[in-house]
């Protein structure tokens, strides 16, 4: 059960709120004033529903590849750098914690709860959960995530996972 925490990092998170624009009908960038356009050096701000969405599929895939003991999967979609700290405390580099992946025949299913995006850019997301994990002997703990994803090569990888029991 402790490896399906290691590498099970759903991300449900909640989006901000949209801005309508009232019904008013926006003023093209080139005719606004210099001082209202937006620079071109400013970045654009993150479509958090759709960041949602991507990482919670990436989530799901990494969640079965760490149930499935898929070592090749997981070492693709985490970097290089990745660090795991357990629901133990034991912290883990990227290779150590790949040495102890191995399918999972113990778990009857898994759920994430109370799940949020902590903070999120173009580049970088914090994600924060709630992971539910229920063995087919129908015993069940908890535990509060936190991961960290980063974009490389245009694609969301893992950097970093904290794990903690909760009773």
């Amino acid at each position: 059960m402790r490896l399906i925490f290691a590498f099970l990092p759903l991300a449900i998170a909640f989006s901000f709120c949209n801005l309508s624009n009232g019904g008013r009908t926006a003023v093209p960038q080139e005719q606004q004033p210099a001082a209202n356009r937006p620079s071109t050096s400013e970045k654009r701000p993150v479509d958090r529903e759709a960041l949602k969405n991507e990482l919670l599929s990436i989530a799901n895939n990494i969640a079965e590849a760490s149930k499935d003991g898929d070592i090749t999967y997981l070492a693709q979609n985490t970097t290089d750098d990745f660090e795991l700290t357990d629901v133990q405390g034991k912290i883990q580099n990227k290779n150590k914690a790949l040495a102890d992946v191995k399918e999972e025949r113990s778990i009857r299913s898994w759920a994430i709860t109370n799940g949020e995006i902590v903070s999120a850019s173009d580049s970088d997301a914090v994600l924060r959960y709630i992971l539910n994990v229920t063995l087919k002997t129908g015993q069940s703990g908890r535990a509060r995530v936190t991961d960290s994803f980063v974009q490389q090569g245009g694609k969301w990888m893992l950097r970093s996972s904290q794990q903690t029991m909760m009773r």
